[in-house]
């Protein structure tokens, strides 16, 4: 079945609303639980540890409740708690706001009582998250673009525009909002929830009443993940068949770990291992080393539109060289900017670097407290690039190579590695926590994408029986991944 523009728009619009609330509510609690909570960061740090170890150990099972579950009952369970969890978050926040739960003469039973509530919202919010993310982005709009892969490309590219959007706005939004008012940015939040979730509801059902092939899944075997694909033609596919065959009653950890596709989304995990984004933990940084907030606000902008712009130029290079060779490429192209970006950090310390604060600083909108720093921050915009392009690329790959019967599965299991590293980033500036020190974590990061980019060489040097194309000569042609799997195949027919 063709992709029509009726199935794209309302597509856009379910996983846009999804994107849109999560980001927010994600990004403004912690703001709520530090408006409730000043001067001190335990609240939103207990608070975010829990978001994280659930969906580190609970993903896989909603992987399970995925694969048991009819498709479009399991978009609408997730859409139903996710609201339902935010909304129970909101009436505890507009609770503590008016009963002054921060000040110091409440008991501590009862803090530690609202945090306890509120931690467990939010993995309940955080899971629904990850079975509607596991359920759309890796299984329906691979059934809804069918055998297409210019489709699949296509609506890849335009969800994660969706995601980078909602990133980027969503949080300027809500701070905007709760620099007049937090328990009017409160009420604001549950009023968003409770309108989105009817137009998510229906236009969801819609998009599988549209789709046939929806209401159609691959046999699942109870307490099994792991079954014998048949042949689809697909490069990786090709390759699970010979080598990716996993007992029927294999775990699905490993399922995971035995699939031909386990060394890049391993690879794609451990980019979650990073300090150098501008995530909290960079930001802080930053804003210790005399950036003024208005002007990291602008490198954050900065910063999306670069990673925005691997939307588009990632599936043009996947159209030319293939998603293995453009994963290479993008995945280099970070390692490199992450190291320029740690080395920038380690000597922004040092006395014999150079460095000259800016003294005139409000004559300038960009303001740095050093010359390396600087050199950091454009290193790290520089890899946003190479980031997305990378996950664009082996979220293909996998789409594409994961058994229709194992795909949420894998993902699910894919999602609580990520968290899992995510969960590493957070230790290592928790030891790590002086400006100081941070080239300690920033290294840590750089060597996390270096491994990465080994692991995605190792598979494509397994996948592609090399990993070079020399220099084209006249009369020689480049060969693409695509012709590179003829040539595999020719080869394993003489053997």
């Amino acid at each position: 079945m063709a992709l029509t523009n009726d199935i794209l728009v309302r597509v856009c619009i379910s996983h846009f609303l999804s994107a849109w609330n999560s980001r927010i509510f994600e990004y403004s609690a912690v703001l709520f639980l530090t408006s409730i909570f000043p001067g001190t960061l335990l609240p939103p740090s207990v608070y975010a540890l829990w978001r994280a170890l659930s969906a580190m150990f609970l993903a896989p099972a909603m992987g399970r409740q995925v694969d048991k579950t009819n498709r479009l009952v399991v978009v609408r369970r997730s859409i139903m708690f996710q609201r339902a969890a935010v909304a129970c978050s909101c009436a505890l926040f507009v609770g503590m706001i008016v009963l002054n739960v921060g000040a110091s003469a409440t008991s501590m039973l009862i803090k530690a009582a609202f945090i306890a509530m509120l931690s467990a919202f939010a993995c309940v919010e955080k899971l629904a998250s990850i079975m509607n993310t596991v359920s759309v982005e890796r299984d329906w709009v691979v059934v809804i673009a069918g055998s297409s892969t210019d489709d699949l490309r296509r609506l890849n590219s335009i969800m994660r525009r969706i995601d980078l959007f909602c990133k980027m706005a969503g949080p300027l939004a809500i701070s905007f909002l709760i620099g007049f008012t937090v328990l009017g940015s409160v009420w604001t939040l549950l009023i968003l929830n409770v309108v989105s979730v009817f137009v998510e509801y229906f236009t969801i059902a819609r998009v599988y009443r549209l789709v046939p092939a929806l209401a159609t899944r691959a046999s699942v075997v109870d307490h099994e993940w792991a079954s014998d694909s048949a042949e689809d033609g697909l490069l990786v596919a090709e390759n699970n068949i010979s080598d990716s065959a996993v007992p029927a009653s294999a775990s699905p950890l490993s399922t995971y770990i035995h699939h031909d596709l386990f060394l890049p989304s391993l690879a794609l995990s451990c980019l979650y291992f990073t300090v150098l984004n501008f995530g909290g933990q960079f930001v802080a940084y930053l804003l210790t080393v005399g950036y003024k907030p208005s002007v990291v606000g602008v490198l954050r902008t900065a910063s999306v539109l670069f990673e925005l712009s691997a939307t588009w130029i990632a599936p043009i290079v996947m159209k030319k060289i293939g998603a293995i060779r453009g994963g290479l490429w993008f995945i280099n192209w970070q390692a490199i900017c992450c190291v320029v970006a740690a080395v920038a950090i380690y000597h922004s310390r040092s006395p014999s670097s150079g460095d000259v604060p800016i003294e005139s600083a409000d004559k300038f909108l960009f303001v740095f407290a050093s010359k390396t720093t600087a050199a950091a921050v454009v290193a790290v915009v520089c890899s946003r690039i190479g980031l997305w392009g990378f996950d664009l690329c082996a979220q293909l790959l996998i789409q594409e190579g994961v058994e229709p019967e194992s795909r949420t599965a894998f993902s699910s299991v894919e999602s609580s590695f990520q968290n899992f590293f995510e969960l590493l980033s957070f230790a290592s500036t928790i030891m790590f926590d002086k400006p100081a020190v941070f080239a300690v974590p920033a290294w840590l990061s750089a060597n996390s994408v270096i491994v990465a980019a080994i692991l995605f060489a190792v598979y494509a040097r397994r996948t592609r029986k090399h990993l070079l194309h020399w220099p084209s000569w006249p009369g020689r042609k480049v060969a693409t991944d695509a012709q590179d799997t003829v040539i595999q195949r020719e080869l394993n027919d003489e053997v």
